[in-house]
């Protein structure tokens, strides 16, 4: 009997996950196999996750506002602060409003190309900037409270998407699966300047920059979805704009178990759907079953294949310029 062969095992540079970004990046990709299935899933479905982020940003922020410990963060720039903060906090507050449009650009830069390294170096700046870096005025949050928020993004996503009404089922699994990786990526990234594993490296890591937020490299890369097409730049252009661009449907009643989100979530889908006059549906006429024809449909040949990106491992959709 044969000896069944065992795959090549890849050697993964342990030095290199530390010091170099896009080996991090390629690694987490391979891993988890992020692949051009996961950017097509993600483009094609953007247009629903470009509808839930007004109501996201508003959700995050009342949970955030219930507890005095990531409250604090607003006031004090620390959750690590033990001291008296203002109890009169609210999500009008000029501080909120600040920082909810900044969640608004961030969830608006996940409209952008995950192919580009771009997308991966400033999801790995927003873990940089919350440990007190790259920053004038430095914020420290506490990292228990991101990744909290982090799984509180991703129910509310999952269970919007998944209740989606017009979205066939495979599309649900296929998108779901898809942001699920981009935002464990991005848990990795926050925890990668939290956790202290590969500290002895740290005289070879690069100091970052100290940068205005939302700019990378000196390049603005972070829009609310308020600035024209014009003001946004070319951080979309390869895909002629972002492809969340374009809902004119709602997504469907959502059955939360929040009452806030369940109401944020409907007044998106009324807001959406105000101006849509869904077409009448013409009446069939009946066919005899033995007259109905058997209709076979040809199988569209799957693009598993992912090309990469400039010599990179990051995986872009087959048939991308």
């Amino acid at each position: 009997m044969a000896t069944p062969q065992r795959r090549p095992m890849q050697h993964i540079g342990r030095k290199e996950l530390y010091t170099n970004l896009e080996m991090r990046i390629q690694y987490l990709h391979s891993f988890l196999d992020f692949s051009s299935n996961d950017i097509e899933a993600l483009v094609s479905g953007s247009k629903y996750i470009k509808a839930l982020i007004p109501a996201i940003v508003n959700i995050v922020y009342k949970k955030l506002l219930q507890y005095d410990i990531t409250a604090r963060a607003f006031e004090t720039r620390s959750t690590s602060y033990e001291g008296p903060v203002d109890l009169s906090l609210d999500e009008n507050s000029p501080q909120i409003l600040y920082r909810k449009m900044f969640l608004r650009g961030y969830l608006n830069k996940l409209c952008s190309d995950p192919s580009r390294m771009e997308f991966w170096e400033y999801l790995d700046k927003v873990g940089m900037m919350h440990v007190g870096r790259g920053r004038t005025h430095p914020l420290h949050v506490e990292y228990i409270h991101i990744g909290v928020t982090l799984s509180f993004i991703q129910d509310v996503l999952t269970e919007a998407l998944l209740s989606h009404p017009r979205l066939k089922l495979d599309r649900k699994i296929a998108l779901v699966k898809a942001l699920g990786k981009v935002i464990w990526i991005q848990n990795d990234l926050f925890a990668k300047w939290y956790v202290r594993d590969g500290d002895e490296f740290e005289d070879e890591i690069q100091a970052p920059e100290i940068e205005r937020d939302g700019y990378l490299h000196g390049k603005k890369v972070l829009h609310d979805g308020s600035e024209s097409e014009s003001e946004a730049g070319d951080v979309n252009a390869e895909r002629g704009g972002c492809p969340f661009k374009g809902m004119s449907a709602g997504i469907g009643n959502i059955s939360m178990r929040n009452e806030p989100v369940k109401n944020e979530i409907a007044g998106r889908r009324d807001e959406s759907s105000a101006s849509v006059t869904p077409p009448t549906p013409a009446t069939p006429t009946p066919t005899p079953v033995s007259a109905q024809p058997v209709v076979t449909s040809p199988q569209t040949p799957a693009t598993t294949a992912a090309r990469p990106l400039s010599g990179s491992g990051i995986p872009r959709p087959v048939g991308s310029p």
